[in-house]
């Protein structure tokens, strides 16, 4: 095993949480107020992260070889999180009807592989996630149509409040949809297309440059959002909540290693393993508290199991990563 990519693992998810802690000040300090939570979400959810998703089919030329990655991505990202609900749903079926449990669930299973799975592989890979930031695209694609599906069933218990629709026409998606169309027909990126030296090849990159200024702001931006949910919660509820502690166990600990029981003797790239271990094992979703208030769930426990989860992952990602890589090894 690479000791040095394990540390490099632990440096980077505790690099990742210290940009939390601009925003945790400023809100603790009440120097921004409750609505930044929201208006910043809003900017990296619409505008931000399908920027993001966007230009990483433009950091790479067409090939064959990454179209079939992505199919192979999606039907596993499909796959493993129908597994994990599945597990969950049976682990849980006695307390079906308890807000607190339906949260749980839901904490449970979807992972943070937007807000903080896309930041993780950024500074994780470098200049060399292009790549790897399309394929993590196709899991945010498939967390999504199941979040607004079985994730709605789950922390509501009811199926007559899913929506597919808002579900595929979620902004993530809609920016895979627009860079999987531009990759397909373009070939190559769009600053390759024009004689170099050019106006047009100038004009080209500027505008790149220009929405890469978007694109980069998922990092700081999605951290900031969890630093001033942070700093809403008391710290002595936060860590007395014992139902977190299990949401923990189920999403920090369980799921990376369902995934890695799945995909780790498969005969697929180790690329695309890597992208679906590290996204799927990242901390519970903030969607768990958006949900929990939009429908009627225990909201409290909500952010207590996201954020035990969020604080406990600088930990966990990297001894699961372990198990993963040992497994991998072994395969």
């Amino acid at each position: 095993m690479d000791i040095k990519f394990v540390v490099e693992i632990f440096i980077t998810v505790l690099s990742l949480l210290l940009l939390v802690v601009p925003c945790f000040i400023l809100a603790k300090t009440k120097l921004i107020g409750a609505t930044a939570e929201g208006a910043l979400s809003a900017v990296v959810l619409y505008v931000c992260q399908p920027l993001l998703l966007v230009m990483s089919f433009q950091k790479t030329e067409y090939s064959v070889g990454i179209l079939k990655n992505m199919l192979i991505t999606f039907a596993l990202a499909v796959l493993l999180h129908a597994v994990v609900i599945t597990l969950i749903a049976l682990i849980t079926r006695k307390s079906n009807g308890d807000k607190k449990i339906n949260v749980l669930k839901f904490s449970s299973v979807f992972s943070n592989c937007g807000y903080m799975g896309i930041p993780f592989l950024q500074l994780l890979y470098g200049d060399g996630a292009g790549e790897i930031i399309i394929y993590a695209g196709v899991v945010i694609a498939v967390f999504n149509v199941f979040a607004w599906t079985a994730g709605v069933i789950l922390i509501t218990g009811d199926k007559k409040s899913v929506s597919l629709k808002k579900a595929l026409l979620n902004p993530n998606i809609i920016g895979i949809v627009v860079g999987v169309i531009l990759f397909v027909t373009l070939k190559k990126p769009v600053v390759n297309l024009f004689e170099a030296g050019t106006l047009a090849a100038n004009a080209a990159n500027k505008i790149v440059r220009s929405v890469n200024f978007f694109s980069d702001m998922v990092t700081p931006l999605s951290m900031s959002v969890i630093g001033i949910k942070l700093a809403s919660l008391p710290l002595k509820k936060l860590f007395a909540d014992k139902t977190a502690y299990l949401s923990v166990l189920f999403k920090n600990v369980l799921m990376p290693v369902v995934v890695t029981a799945i995909i780790v003797f498969l005969p697929t790239d180790v690329e695309v393993k890597n992208v679906l271990f590290f996204t799927l094992s990242m901390p519970s979703a903030t969607m768990s508290v958006l949900f929990a208030i939009k429908f009627d769930g225990d909201s409290d426990s909500a952010t207590a199991n996201v954020l035990l989860s969020t604080i406990l992952s600088v930990a966990t990602i990297p001894l699961t990563f372990m198990l993963y890589n040992a497994a991998l090894s072994l395969a």
